[in-house]
């Protein structure tokens, strides 16, 4: 793909997804209400245990800076020494002593530094896990419009990416936030205390370097902030493009997946260049303030050294040595490496500033919908009361997507839904797990409005079996047991017989240990279909929603199915969406639903006559026949 075809995806204008919490202005730039104090403070929260860790490096850091910036002091001492004794004798003794103060000091500052880094290596680390760990939690407390927030591409880079990105950050700063300002304050009071005339140079040139730093960062953050919310996208792509393998090369797409793939992936490219020149800025200008700093101090030192007085006895006073004019030298130095260390520490700030924000929004979001205080433990039968139900997404308040449904069922009915698509049928259902919670009126199972429930009292009450179904890596056994991990193995062939699945778990070499792998791609649909309906049944739940669950399956399973259902579980209140009216026609209640609405309800043959909607559907499947597999 040429450059012009990667420069074709505008990320200037925002990735093709944006979390809800974040808002933009008209160029597509995030705009932060909260400062980097606030949000370093928001992360220190997640540092845990390991702030320990965190005050270990520091306290060894500031040893370890002590013992370097006393060396140069010490070193002018031993540089007298020598050049004093170069026109006489050499004072071994005293070159010995403090030759030996130096390498003590180095051997402190080798071993400090070895402890420093190894704490500040346990804190970063530390804190990446606690923060993944946040998210991931807090991700498991939200509510589906809590999720709806966040693509999963994003939450997938959140809890990667940037978190990588912010922990390497924690750890620069441990490691180089006491020690570049304390090199610096302390060479700077070194370098007066040697020779003050000469120190104003480390003051005239440093206010340049801070204002050039300042300048190079101005332009880099934006840069930073669009990039890491292109790795958005690519994440989108992969996941999209592994998720839908199969169509691809069914579709033979490699190639447009392909190009789709290096158009972001060469624009991340492209941006982190185009980032790496300007920081490429930040060596040379050190370098260049270095040498002209060095130059500077032996332009004068040389003519500070060369200029004497002499005394009354007829002694030579230089206006200073050697030895000093060495010890400015690798002040100079230290003052540069405390600069190089604070560019640093200010660039993977400005790198990691945006990761840190978007890990805070995962961590900060507040779920809205959580278990009422004394929440109610029992949930007395499968009854439900839909009273008035008014409902809207947030995102979109203008518009109801369930307007005035008033329905009350008893406890052990069967209740089929049937809709065209759009028409709000797994909307309605899931008020009942409250996965969403009604714009108005109220919602009863049992008698009880179901925000008075404790979340996992309800939830444990109703079963949940999607079109859309999710095995997880593991045993057929293991993922059964997602519905009640205690169950036993005769209660689990008993599920499976109810959901028409021990035929073909028995068929495997390895019955229910057979492995699952990620995703269910070993099973097929109908089976998946069947595994997820039995795991649902394990929990003996109150109500039963079967979301359109038996589609895979042939409508001679989908009979078995629901003939299981009615003669095991007599007592559960189940909720059938179906396509197919062979799914519905023999439950105590139909429901036909369009545009949010209940547009008529009663029983197969009540709806023949008073519903052409139904009718007509009826009629274009089974042709006025009934194709159900009687006697089995």
């Amino acid at each position: 793909m040429s450059k012009k075809d990667a420069a074709s995806v505008n990320i200037d204008a925002g990735p093709r997804f944006r979390s809800a919490d974040e808002e933009f202005d008209e160029n597509g730039m995030p705009i932060y209400h909260d400062t980097l104090l606030g949000t370093m403070k928001s992360l220190w929260k997640h540092i845990g245990k390991y702030k320990r860790d965190t005050i270990y490096a520091w306290l060894l850091v500031a040893l370890e800076t002590l013992g370097e910036i006393l060396i140069p002091y010490v070193m002018q001492y031993l540089v007298d020494e020598i050049d004093v004794g170069a026109s006489g004798t050499i004072n071994v003794g005293m070159c010995f002593l403090w030759g030996g103060i130096m390498l003590l000091l180095a051997c402190c500052g080798v071993v400090t530094g070895i402890l420093a880094g190894f704490f500040a290596a346990s804190a970063s680390a530390g804190l990446g896990a606690n923060l993944r760990q946040a998210m991931f939690y807090r991700i498991q407390d939200y509510s589906f419009t809590n999720i709806d927030k966040f693509s999963t591409s994003s939450i997938v880079t959140r809890t990667t990416l940037d978190v990588s990105n912010v922990q390497f950050a924690f750890q620069m700063i441990v490691r180089s936030l006491l020690r570049a300002p304390m090199l610096m304050i302390f060479a700077m009071i070194m370098a007066f205390v040697t020779e003050w005339r000469l120190a104003f140079i480390f003051l005239a040139i440093i206010p340049v370097i801070g204002a050039a730093l300042l300048f190079i960062s101005y332009f880099v953050h934006p840069l930073f902030v669009k990039i890491f919310r292109t790795y958005d996208d690519l994440n989108e792509d992969v996941q999209e493009n592994i998720a839908g393998i199969r169509a691809v090369k069914a579709f033979g797409r490699q190639k447009e997946q392909k190009e789709r793939f290096n158009a972001t992936s060469n624009v991340i490219f492209e941006k982190f260049v185009h980032v790496e020149k300007i920081l490429a800025l930040n060596s040379p200008l050190m370098q260049v303030a270095s040498y002209l700093a060095i130059l500077l101090l032996c332009y004068f030192g040389a003519q500070l050294i060369t200029t004497y007085t002499i005394t009354p006895d007829n002694q030579l006073l230089f206006d200073m040595s050697v030895g000093e004019l060495s010890s400015l030298l690798s002040y100079i130095m230290q003052i540069m490496i405390a600069l190089m260390l604070i560019t640093m520490i200010y660039t993977m700030i400005v790198m990691s500033r945006n990761s840190a924000e978007r890990i805070i929004h995962i961590i900060e979001e507040t779920p809205d919908i959580v278990s009422p205080e004394n929440g109610v433990k029992e949930v007395k039968d499968g009854s439900v009361d839909f009273n008035h139900v008014r409902f809207h997404f947030k995102d979109n308040p203008e518009n109801d997507v369930l307007k005035d449904i008033d329905l009350h069922f008893k406890a052990g009915e069967t209740i089929g839904i049937v809709g065209s698509t759009g028409s709000s049928k797994s909307t309605l259902l899931s008020l009942l797990a409250r996965l969403y919670d009604v714009t108005d009126g109220s919602v009863k199972v049992g008698g009880v409005d179901v925000r008075d429930y404790d979340l996992h009292t309800l939830r444990d009450a109703v079963s949940v079996v999607l079109q859309k179904n999710t095995l997880f890596k593991g045993t057929i056994a293991s993922n059964l047991r997602w519905g009640n991990e205690n169950a036993t193995d005769e209660e689990l062939k008993e599920a499976c017989d109810i959901a028409q699945a021990s035929t073909f778990i028995e068929s495997f070499p390895k019955k229910y240990e057979t492995e699952i792998v990620q995703g269910g791609t070993n099973v097929s649909g109908g089976q998946k279909q069947r595994l997820c309906i039995a795991r649902a049944l394990l929990k003996s739940p109150k109500i039963l929603i079967l979301d359109d669950s038996t589609s895979a399956v042939d409508t001679h399973t989908d009979s078995l199915i629901r003939k299981g259902l009615a003669n095991k579980f007599p007592g559960t209140t189940k909720f059938i969406v179906a396509e197919r009216v062979l799914s519905v026609k023999d439950c105590d209640t139909i429901l036909v639903m369009d545009d949010g609405k209940v547009i008529a309800q009663g029983t197969n043959d009540e709806l023949m006559e008073t519903c052409s909607m139904y009718k007509e559907l009826y009629e274009s499947q089974l042709g006025g026949g009934d194709f159900d597999v009687q006697g089995d």
